[in-house]
């Protein structure tokens, strides 16, 4: 295992450069430097379709090369995730071709000092008691954070684009399985007279989360998902479709920051953003204390300051997000190894998942691109 990226992120072979290149070839002046190899391959097509399938990393597709057979097949290119790799920070990044210091969408749960509490943003609930934030139609980091997508982007300029979730993050309507996202993907594009679409399904995340990266479970999901593709791409000859992950996931081990009482009363908040990828408030007092104490009890952690985090650009390049700071706290520790962080002090009652990501591991940060090209004629 890779355990340290070079660089936090790469700019052009990136999430952020995949969607920038959209951009570019609809007409949209990009944010950020576009991917070179996607600009060349879009040239010329009009119909384009994203299937994204979370959590299916380049490594986690390796593990099943037989039953991966078809997509891997049509491999095309690899490119990173963002830092963290994380379906927070990485759908959102490419979503609206922005780096998460940009857009503020940093990970699973942020520390919303208005609130008084950490946020988990996409099920908007309290992270503590997992009870509901009020916070009207939309989430509070919506209006906390706002954002805008890449299907307004598109539209704009005259693009039919749509996003599209599978059941229950969609909505009412939306896909309610893998082979459902297909016949709707093709429903867009032969009823509607569609040119883009972005189609997005949580597995094998879920059951990657829950069982592991190599299980009966795992298999049943990349096995749907060759067949929806082989099926799609036959019947829609003259869309240009690209397939990918927002990160990859490793098995993991913990370890509680509650069983090193000196260490969890320098904290001022609770632990925040990722369990592989964690961000601490400390006591001014003790923050040299707590760096020394974390590096020799959690060896299998690099921990960075609120300085080096951004002077380094931890979380991407761009104008910072007006609550940017305020999220990224005091200290940033990056998993190296295969520990993911918890602090029962917390949560008394935490479910650690069997796999997980936002760490600094290849397997984690590596996404394949899979290309399907029209047939000619």
């Amino acid at each position: 295992m890779n355990h340290y990226p070079e660089s936090f992120f790469e700019r052009r072979d990136s999430l952020v450069g995949f969607s920038n290149s959209l951009l570019k070839h609809y007409g949209v002046t990009p944010f950020h430097p576009t991917c070179e190899a996607v600009d060349k391959v879009l040239e010329g097509h009009r119909k384009i379709c994203v299937f994204l399938f979370d959590g299916a990393g380049k490594y986690n597709l390796s593990l099943y090369p037989r039953t991966n057979r078809f997509l891997l097949a049509h491999a095309f290119h690899t490119i990173q995730s963002t830092n963290p790799p994380t379906t927070v920070a990485a759908t959102t990044a490419f979503l609206t071709a922005k780096w998460p210091c940009e857009t503020g969408w940093l990970g699973w749960s942020l520390y919303m000092e208005k609130l008084g509490y950490p946020v988990d943003v996409f099920p908007n609930r309290n992270s503590l008691t997992e009870e509901k934030v009020p916070s009207g139609e939309k989430s509070y980091m919506e209006t906390y954070c706002p954002k805008v997508m890449l299907d307004t982007l598109l539209q704009q300029v005259g693009v039919k684009a749509k996003l599209s979730y599978v059941a229950p993050v969609g909505g009412e309507g939306a896909p309610k399985s893998i082979r459902e996202m297909g016949i709707q993907a093709t429903h867009f594009f032969q009823e509607e007279g569609g040119e883009f679409l972005y189609s997005y399904s949580t597995l094998p995340d879920h059951d990657l989360h829950h069982h592991g990266v190599k299980s009966p479970w795992a298999w049943h999901d990349y096995r749907s998902i060759n067949r929806m593709l082989r099926r799609f791409a036959k019947a829609n000859p003259d869309v240009l479709v690209f397939t990918m992950a927002d990160h990859g996931l490793i098995d993991v081990t913990y370890q509680d920051l509650a069983a090193y009482p000196a260490l969890a009363q320098c904290l001022t908040r609770p632990m925040c953003i990722e369990g592989r990828n964690a961000t601490f408030w400390v006591k001014p007092e003790k923050k040299e204390f707590f760096a020394t104490e974390f590096r020799k009890r959690f060896p299998d952690f690099q921990l960075f300051t609120k300085e080096e985090v951004l002077q380094n650009g931890y979380f991407g390049e761009g104008t910072p997000n007006a609550h940017f700071e305020e999220f990224i706290g005091d200290f940033q520790a990056l998993a190296c190894k295969k520990t993911s962080l918890l602090n029962s002090l917390d949560k008394p009652n935490p479910h650690p998942l069997k796999a997980h990501h936002a760490g600094g591991s290849k397997e984690e940060r590596e996404v394949l691109l899979g290309l399907f090209l029209p047939k000619k004629g």
